[in-house]
């Protein structure tokens, strides 16, 4: 079993300095303990718009209007570090409020599904999943809607309408996601979080188990060991490592992969595309990519227990 060793970690802590953007230094030094987690929160400020985020928090879309795909990532950053409605900083309730308060109150909602694009993506530059259309809209399927349900329960105050409305919504996208038999990364990777999200706070037993068996029979059918595939389902996803007992020696071996594939300069290399070359922000977006996937890898391997 390959461990990343301490001579690497500090050779990958400056290259992040030289290479990444602030907020994923940001989660790369609250990894690492070097920094305190509290500064995301004065981080995500730098992409705040007046109703959400926007601004470039996902890498592949320069809108600067907020869209549920960027509210997403703010939360997905959030969770990442382990923040909770127990924490009593004070931008942590503002922040929070904001991102709930446009994905319940002003985003659009049909079919029980968030559309994670809007109209003013067109724009601006963005990879081709952003684009605001209904093959986008039918790509994504649930996803982030069911992530974003988890964190709504991981991430707000039982008290508000938001979390209330979240436990009802759940059982019904769960269900549906259940009885469709057509396989979706997209979704896979939403469900898996919501699944987390369950986990942690404990709500909706019966549906978390439900859930389990789909995303574990789903893992089974389509999941592959070739690690240099970008479009395959990998053992870890999103910024989560499947949790189920049957799946450990693939996501060893994963572990292992991430750890050999460190490039010479130290950090990790992206191999996504934007689809099409309709936009030269591409290439910039690809350099800031190396210090996102190396903070999202460093989470794989600090998880996992393969630090020094």
């Amino acid at each position: 079993m390959k461990k990343l060793t301490k001579h690497a970690q500090e050779d990958m802590a400056n290259q992040m300095c030289n290479k990444a953007r602030d907020i994923d230094i940001c989660i790369f030094n609250a990894l690492d303990g070097t920094m305190p987690k509290d500064l995301l929160l004065d981080c995500l400020t730098l992409f705040e718009t007046k109703d959400g985020f926007a601004r470039g928090l996902h890498i592949d879309n320069y809108n600067v209007n907020t869209s549920v795909y960027q509210v997403y990532e703010a939360l997905r950053m959030l969770d990442m570090l382990d923040f909770d409605s127990s924490c009593d900083l004070e931008l942590y309730p503002k922040i929070v409020n904001k991102c709930f308060n446009y994905l319940y109150n002003r985003a659009e909602f049909k079919d029980n599904k968030w559309n994670p694009n809007v109209k003013t993506n067109d724009d601006f530059a963005h990879a081709k999943i952003f684009s605001y259309n209904d093959e986008n809209k039918e790509l994504f399927g649930y996803h982030p809607t069911a992530a974003i349900l988890g964190y709504t329960l991981v991430l707000c105050d039982k008290t508000k309408a938001y979390y209330k409305k979240a436990l009802r919504l759940i059982p019904v996208v769960v269900s549906n996601y259940i009885n469709n038999d057509k396989f979706n990364k997209f979704e896979h990777i939403s469900f898996l979080s919501l699944y987390n999200s369950l986990k942690k706070t404990n709500e909706l037993i019966e549906c978390k188990n439900r859930l389990e068996e789909k995303l574990i029979k789903d893992c089974k059918e389509h999941m592959s060991l070739d690690f240099n595939d970008f479009d395959k389902l990998h053992p870890i996803e999103g910024s989560y490592g499947l949790p189920f007992d049957q799946f450990k020696d693939n996501v060893d071996l994963e572990l292992d992969h991430l750890i050999s594939s460190i490039k010479s300069f130290g950090l990790w290399d992206y191999n996504g595309t934007w689809g099409y070359d309709k936009y030269p922000e591409e290439d910039s977006a690809k350099l800031k990519w190396i210090g996102c996937i190396t903070a999202i890898n460093y989470f794989y391997l600090k998880k996992y227990g393969r630090l020094d």
